[in-house]
């Protein structure tokens, strides 16, 4: 039995309502203990994070834990729940993602508060019946192996649901009662085995965001459309589909015309065939980046992954925002708030070869912070970060720990601190706190060193470095691949066509230059090159490779 841990106790002692346990010390208590099941006895808890450790097994006591709101259990290495969860119905927000999660019991469907639910990341191939969730907002089933949307999805019950992600699965069908949606303005369905989408979708009024990338439409000029990453143009065309079907008469005329309206759009479609692209630089073998990695830093934070993208214009309106905004929002939702991993941009002409991963003491450990002008131990910063969090904390009279304090925690109890340091001895990037001031990228830069580390895995690393360059071409910071004519005479990309005009045409397609990096061991064998043969693969976006 694992001794009393001293979070439980002083949890215990002062009657908190928060506990938070997540970080190697966790992990390692774990291992060599098991669980302090004395978690089950904290019951005026009403919030409990588990995040971030090799934790297999939940008990059956957590249907004990009845004031609990937010359950936080990402990132564990969970294999089932009990279905003893519940019995907790004040429960308003449910992580489980990043887990090993093969089933789910049917009561994870009858939390009748539940706003919240994320279930990603994990190997579910059902999931039960969810129209008893009729207060959820946003629901989060991606990257399982899900061949259909669960029982009760599209139940008008959901009236609340504005956030359906489920992108990453099997699902082969969309049904015409997504309209039942009303309030739906979020969906994510890309990389599934979709070969059509119901044009009822066009009711669902509130719809902003639509991703249904990475399914092979047979509507090509809807395919064509889905590349262009507009919600707008995509519902447009879906509303004229439903006017034509409501128009029907049955005349054998109509169908002719439809028919022969089907042709010339397959026909109009092969005019551009053009996607976009990211071009493999292979790794220059005299000039080539290389990042050395040290043994401290393996027990501290193992995992890194670069590459370096070039011919960058973040000159062009908003686009530099744009790319510093994308960072922010990778970092709450497939980086796990950073839990999982944390990506890292520098100016590539501010690097001085070769690179170093290393793991430095907190007192040992120089930085020029972001947006600061004077260098800093890392042990100085974080304690000047914990003052800010806990004024902060004061300030608005909450118990919940802030953003900066959520990632201070991830080095809790860390004897050393892990970083990338520059070919001049300086140290450039201090994850997952903050890079430097002195390779910070600008409008003005050109080229990027991407650097993603993680404590998890190595595949999220690259799962990470993927979905950036991926997003990195839908805003537009690829080169023009060409300059060719669109159908209708113009010069593809050209804005001649006002907001609201539907114009069922391909926009220029971009092009990303990506050069490999290697990450070396101490005694300067590879221990990975990204991006490989095996990264990248993509069915929207065509990848050239010099190797192939």
């Amino acid at each position: 039995m694992a001794a009393t841990w001293p979070e439980v106790e002083t949890a215990k002692k002062e009657n908190r309502r928060e506990l938070t346990l997540n970080g190697p010390d966790i992990n390692k208590r774990i291992d060599e203990s098991g669980f302090d099941n004395g978690v089950y006895d904290l019951v005026s808890l009403n919030f409990l994070d588990i995040s971030g450790t090799s934790l297999s097994e939940l008990k059956s006591d957590i249907g004990r834990l009845v004031n609990v709101t937010s359950l936080i259990l990402c990132n564990n290495q969970l294999v089932s729940i009990p279905a003893e969860i519940g019995s907790l119905t004040k429960l308003k927000i449910l992580n489980i993602s990043n887990n090993r999660l093969k089933d789910l019991p049917e009561s994870i469907c009858s939390f009748p508060e539940i706003h919240t639910l994320n279930v990603s990341m994990n190997s579910l191939t059902s999931f039960p019946c969810v129209s008893a969730l009729s207060s959820i907002h946003i629901f989060n089933i991606s990257h399982n192996q899900l061949q259909t949307l669960p029982d009760g999805i599209y139940d008008r019950s959901l009236e609340h649901l504005s956030e359906l992600h489920a992108s990453s699965n099997q699902i082969a069908e969309l049904s015409a009662d997504i309209s039942n949606l009303s309030r739906l303005s979020l969906l994510n369905l890309a990389n599934n085995k979709l070969v059509d989408v119901p044009p009822e979708l066009s009711m669902c009024t509130k719809l902003k965001e639509l991703d249904v990338k990475g399914n092979k439409f047979k509507d090509r000029r809807f395919g064509k459309l889905v590349e262009q990453c507009q919600t707008k143009s995509l519902l447009d065309y879906l509303n004229n589909i439903l006017k034509k079907e409501d128009q029907k008469s049955g005349k054998g005329k109509e169908k002719k015309k439809r028919n022969k309206d089907k042709t010339a759009a397959e026909d109009d479609g092969d005019v551009e065939e053009l996607k976009n692209m990211i071009e493999v630089l292979y790794f220059p073998s005299e000039k080539g980046l290389t990042i050395t990695v040290t043994p401290a830093v393996l027990s501290v934070r193992p995992y890194i992954v670069c590459c370096i993208v070039r011919n960058i214009n973040l000159q062009a309106t908003n686009t530099f925002k744009n790319f510093i905004t994308l960072q922010t929002k990778l970092h709450d939702t497939v980086c796990q708030k950073r839990q999982a991993a944390t990506i890292a941009t520098h100016d590539l002409n501010s690097i001085t070869k070769p690179l170093t991963y290393d793991a430095m003491f907190p007192h040992v450990l120089q930085i020029v912070p972001l947006s600061r002008q004077k260098e800093i131990t890392g042990e100085k910063l974080v304690e000047t970060l914990r003052k800010e969090a806990e004024e902060q904390r004061k300030e608005k009279k909450r118990n919940t720990i802030s953003g900066v304090h959520k990632y201070l925690e991830l080095l809790a109890d860390k004897v050393q601190y892990p970083c990338l340091i520059n070919g001049n001895g300086q140290v450039i990037s201090f994850p997952p706190i903050t890079n430097s001031e002195k390779t910070k990228i600008s409008k003005e830069t050109t080229a990027i060193l991407i650097e993603v580390t993680s404590s998890t895995s190595l595949d999220t690393c690259k799962k990470v470095m993927d979905e950036l360059l991926y997003k990195m071409l839908e805003i537009g910071l690829g080169e023009p691949r060409g300059s060719e004519k669109r159908s209708d005479g113009g010069v593809a990309g050209a804005s001649g066509d006002s907001e609201d005009t539907v114009v069922f045409q391909q926009p220029s397609a971009q092009k990303l230059l990506v050069e490999q990096v290697k990450i070396l061991d101490k005694e300067g064998s590879m221990k990975v090159v990204y991006p490989s043969r095996t990264d990248l693969i993509s069915g929207v976006i065509e990848v050239q490779r010099p190797f192939d």
